[in-house]
């Protein structure tokens, strides 16, 4: 594979690739390197950079002053592929590794200061590539990254090929842990299978440590990773019982908002009430309050509560029924709240959720990692109608986004939006 780099200081990158199997690989020519200067085809003292328009601060790399450059490695070069380094382009990834390692001829440049006139990019990038979500005084360092991840992924770079299928991120896996001599140090010795002889029982083992690794540290890679079904249920279940078991939710019914923002009392529904029950309990929640100031209402709310009890002791205590063990019914949220306050010393935090965009409000990722850090209650509160009051929303701790597409319209029942918000909080992406 031929690399080629342009940069501010290409020292920078020659100096990183003198150590180690990257070395041995250019020596043995497995990789051809040529680093470019954006000063080779400028007048000597001459600048690269200029002041942007629009007054913001910082330089930017001049289309006009490097164009003889890119235009020179596009000819020696005609069918490289062009990588911009930059915050802004896509994350580097092995998958993404992988297949640049197919390519035959590479490009990266490499920028500095506020970046590149747009220019340039449209012009002649064919990839922007980011190496994380944070920034350096230059693209050097990334392009060393690049030339690094990319190089060993190439025939003869890394002597034996179990070396790098066996790595962390291959097959959306992390690599588990590993021992070395002695086998038993300060009271701490190394897993005895490992010193079984027994080669299966060994594999079986470390795939085990491998995808249960995967899961407490990098779970986003196991949405992508080939899984037996026993690997699956196990892994299920060690997240299971993990999981904060202090999550309640509660469906309001006053005071709510009707389509002029006066405050309105709604009706039960039958449907909300099995099936918000069926969602709650499919997502690990503990319990599923239903409040309502009217008593007729809370009563037939029971009322429909016991005949599908009825139904599951007629028909199978297994069934989906068993959902609605987990419903509690009171006259107001602020009876909720005392009733969860009762059960572990405090006040649970509080969660608002509305169709409407307004300010201030937390992401599910920010939210959902909250939840699982803390064994603190949470009470996630659905309006029905037209949405919960503003004195509500506003006396929560959070509000969380509303779900729904890109359209203008979202009038997603109350059933859907909770299934929806809990498979987001709580789903299994595995």
């Amino acid at each position: 594979m031929k690399i080629n780099t342009l940069s501010t200081f290409p020292d920078i990158i020659k100096n990183s690739l003198k150590y180690g199997v990257l070395s041995k690989a250019i020596k043995n020519k497995l990789i051809e390197l040529n680093h470019f200067s954006y000063f080779n085809e400028i007048e000597d003292k001459d600048r690269i950079d200029d002041e942007q328009y629009g007054h913001s601060p910082g330089m930017v790399i001049s289309y006009e002053k490097t164009y003889k450059i890119f235009k020179k490695i596009k000819k020696i070069n005609p069918k490289t592929k062009v990588i911009f380094v930059s915050p802004k382009g896509k994350k580097l990834n092995n998958d993404m590794v992988m297949e640049l390692s197919k390519e035959k001829n590479i490009t990266i440049a490499c920028g500095r200061y506020e970046g590149f006139d747009e220019r340039i990019i449209e012009e002649f990038c064919d990839l922007e590539i980011s190496v994380g979500d944070y920034i350096l005084t230059g693209g050097e360092l990334a392009a060393s990254i690049i030339i690094d991840s990319v190089s060993r992924m190439i025939d003869g770079v890394v002597n034996k090929k179990e070396s790098v299928s066996n790595d962390s991120l291959m097959n959306s896996v992390i690599k588990g842990p590993v021992y070395t001599k002695p086998y038993d140090y300060k009271r701490k010795k190394v897993p005895k299978i490992l010193l079984s002889g027994n080669h299966k029982k060994i594999n079986d083992f470390n795939r085990l440590m491998s995808i249960k690794s995967t899961l407490l540290k990098r779970e986003d890679l196991l949405e992508t990773c080939d899984l037996t079904i026993l690997e699956r249920k196990e892994l299920k279940k060690i997240k299971n019982s993990n999981q904060n078991d202090r999550v309640f939710i509660a469906l309001v019914h006053y005071p709510i908002s009707n389509i002029k923002g006066e405050i309105i009392t709604t009706s039960l529904t039958n449907l909300d009430i099995q099936d918000i029950a069926r969602s709650a309990k499919t997502y690990g929640i503990k319990n599923y309050y239903i409040t309502h100031p009217i008593l007729e209402q809370r009563n037939l709310a029971k009322k429909v509560i016991g005949y599908w009890e009825n139904e599951k002791e007629r028909k199978n205590k297994n069934t989906k029924h068993e959902a609605i063990n987990n419903i509690i019914i009171k006259k107001s949220l602020n009876e909720a709240i005392l009733d969860i306050k009762k059960k572990y010393g405090k006040k649970p935090i509080t969660i608002a959720t509305d169709a409407k965009i307004m300010n201030n409000m937390v992401s599910y990722s920010h939210l959902k990692a909250k939840i699982q850090g803390k064994k603190d209650p949470y009470l996630i509160i659905f309006g029905t109608g037209w949405g919960l009051s503003n004195n509500i929303i506003q006396s929560c701790d959070y509000i969380l986004k509303p779900v729904g597409g890109y359209n203008e319209y979202n009038h997603l029942s109350v059933r859907s939006a909770v299934a929806i918000i809990l498979d987001k909080l709580f789903g299994c992406n595995f």
